[in-house]
């Protein structure tokens, strides 16, 4: 039989409450039956101070105990003149009285008299307390003239045995058992509700978190507490929006790979039929359109491939140690006749007497500067400029690509780097590319550890900013 967490945690709260009530009643019980027994021996040790009156006017009348040895319808009439609940006769009257001695008051039994017992000068039995035991006793020396002349003994009560003290303890005893069902019966009506409200939360994730395996993730839920369950609440909802937010991309890309292959593959279809048709001629210029297409979809196809394996982490890079201006030199010369052809300025400013090193892949540097230059040569006006300069740190060297108009706006800077996304709104493709070199670069860049940003440049356009580390 499944138990449902509602049922477990409502039957501990009850069971913990339960427990307590009983504990408590025990626990009460014990401490009230000790005190009481206490408070019942401290009152018959105030009695004995007006008994031990009583006994030395007896004393100094009759000068010895002699009268009261085996007197015990004497002793009981002075035990019961004693008593807190009686009025005090005078001792004369008690002595002269003969006959039995009065029925014990109310809350008293006949029994209590053996527990007092008289004690002589030297502690020797005179009348009263079990004759012959050794037990525990409470003496309470009494003395005439300056002169002790007797002990009262008595032996301490170990249970309740009084009447009344008995019917006061049942009674008691009574109230602490109400007490303790009133708690239980309290904690069985406060323990349904409260198993409720600690549930909703757990009842809301639960809900929740099958709408997000439905694909649902638009799904969030209310954040009720401050406590751990409202922190995980809170944790549902910023996983419900990474899932929101990463569905989003993945349909943006691939709707923008869709778009992005479609465009050539229905130019190289155009341009087949036609020939086919006999619409055109099967000559070199025709071709070479074809041809031009086709070389632009392997590129767009490859970096799209070297781009998933980068993510999954499957790009290999071959680290030795090499020289990262010679690279980007070798770079700038094979990109420096087509940026004139196109009236840009090239500038470049390189260390010539420092040796630096760097442990990084070569081919990959060698991708990483080209797609840089490919981007400023792609959108960069003419004429313009650009602006190359390597700076190197004692750990890192510093690589900062500055191009002049267009410029992008302040918000676009983040995007720059995200997949397949390009600044013009209509997704012109005449300036060429897809948007996957500056992705291509960032994932280049953090793989050798390094950092790359990008920021407005002074000339009007867009400064690249790369970090890479001498010792990644």
């Amino acid at each position: 039989m499944k138990i449902q967490i509602k049922h477990k945690l409502f039957f501990t709260l009850l069971l913990t409450s339960v427990v307590v009530s009983v504990g408590m009643f025990l626990f009460m019980q014990w401490s009230f039956d000790r005190g009481f027994l206490n408070y019942v021996n401290s009152q018959e040790l105030e009695e004995l101070d007006q008994l031990s009156e009583r006994l030395t006017e007896s004393y100094a009348n009759h000068g010895d105990w002699q009268f009261l040895q085996g007197n015990h319808p004497l002793w009981h009439r002075l035990l019961s003149a004693s008593d807190r609940n009686r009025s005090q006769p005078d001792p004369r009257e008690i002595e002269i009285k003969g006959g039995f001695p009065p029925p014990p008051p109310p809350g008293r039994p006949r029994d209590s008299a053996p527990r007092i017992a008289l004690l002589d000068a030297s502690k020797q039995a005179v009348i009263g307390g079990p004759p012959g035991e050794e037990l525990e006793l409470k003496l309470r020396p009494f003395s005439y003239q300056g002169k002790t002349i007797g002990y009262l003994a008595l032996i301490p009560a170990k249970e309740l045995t009084a009447a009344g003290d008995l019917r006061f303890f049942e009674q008691q005893t009574e109230s602490f058992a109400l007490v303790a069902l009133s708690m239980a019966a309290l904690s069985l009506l406060l323990a349904f509700p409260l198993t409720i409200h600690l549930l909703r939360p757990i009842k809301e994730l639960t809900g929740g978190t099958r709408k997000l395996i439905a694909g649902q993730y638009q799904t969030r839920i209310p954040v009720t507490t401050k406590d751990e369950l409202g922190q995980l609440s809170e944790d549902f909802n910023s996983l419900a929006i990474t899932l929101e937010k990463n569905e989003q991309a993945r349909q943006q890309w691939v709707a923008d790979i869709s778009h992005e292959l479609r465009t050539p593959l229905s130019v190289l279809r155009g341009g087949i039929e036609a020939l086919q048709d006999g619409v055109r001629p099967p000559s070199r210029e025709n071709l070479e359109t074809l041809h031009g297409e086709t070389m632009h979809l392997g590129r767009l196809v490859n970096d799209l491939y070297e781009l998933s394996m980068s993510d999954i982490g499957a790009l290999t890079y071959k680290r030795i140690l090499v020289d990262p201006v010679g690279i980007l030199e070798g770079a700038i010369e094979q990109f420096e006749p087509r940026l004139a052809q196109v009236g840009l300025k090239l500038t470049a400013e390189l260390p010539t007497k420092r040796t630096i090193s760097l442990l990084a892949d070569p081919n990959r540097l060698q991708q990483l500067f080209t797609n840089l230059l490919e981007n400023s040569l792609r959108y960069t006006d003419a004429p313009g400029a650009l602006n190359i300069r390597l700076q190197a740190g004692t750990n890192s060297i510093s690589i900062e690509f500055q191009d002049s108009a267009p410029g992008v706006l302040p918000n676009q800077l983040p995007q720059l780097f995200e997949r397949l996304y390009r600044v013009e709104s209509s997704r012109n493709r005449a300036k060429g590319g897809a948007g996957l070199g500056l992705a291509i670069c960032k994932n280049i860049v953090e793989a050798h550890q390094g950092r790359i940003e990008a920021s407005l440049s002074p000339l009007g356009g867009l400064t690249i900013r790369i970090e890479l580390p001498l010792r990644s």
